[in-house]
């Protein structure tokens, strides 16, 4: 995997850091991920979370099938929180998109009607949620990016 070197501007700084579509994805999870732990019933921080693992997971569906798609199972389990911690009324946009998005993979490579889609979903969420807030857990899934 090639590496790129991108140069980030401060206020009265300039400083170089290897970057890449990876390295961003998984500092968005990263990010979301201490945002959960700050604010947990902000509904907000898990569609932040389930899209950038969605993300990742599509930037390394090429090379590692298997890997893109335990990260699924993580952005599947945070969307559906944050779906669960909104109120039906006032919903954002992004997560009805996330979930949306995330239920049609489940439907897709499960076979599944709507209903079951949704019943997979929050099975889903009960298996992997604790993982998908997991530093360690998600690092560790993430970590072959880097490497």
């Amino acid at each position: 995997m090639k590496t790129k070197i991108v140069k980030t501007k401060a206020p009265g700084k300039t400083s170089t850091r290897q970057g890449g579509p990876a390295t961003d994805h998984i500092d968005a999870a990263r990010r979301a991920q201490g945002a959960i732990k700050q604010d947990p019933n902000a509904p907000e921080n898990y569609t932040a979370l389930a899209g950038a693992l969605r993300m990742l997971a599509q930037f390394v569906r090429e090379r590692n099938p298997e890997s893109s798609d335990n990260l699924l199972h993580l952005a599947c389990a945070a969307a559906w929180e944050a779906k669960s911690r909104s109120d039906p009324a006032l919903i954002s946009g992004r997560t009805k998109q996330e979930i949306k998005v995330l239920t049609a993979w489940v439907r897709t490579k499960n076979h599944l009607s709507p209903d079951a889609a949704e019943a997979m979903m929050e099975r889903i969420r009960s298996e992997y949620l604790e993982r998908a807030l997991n530093s360690s857990d998600a690092g560790y899934l993430l970590g072959f990016v880097r490497g």
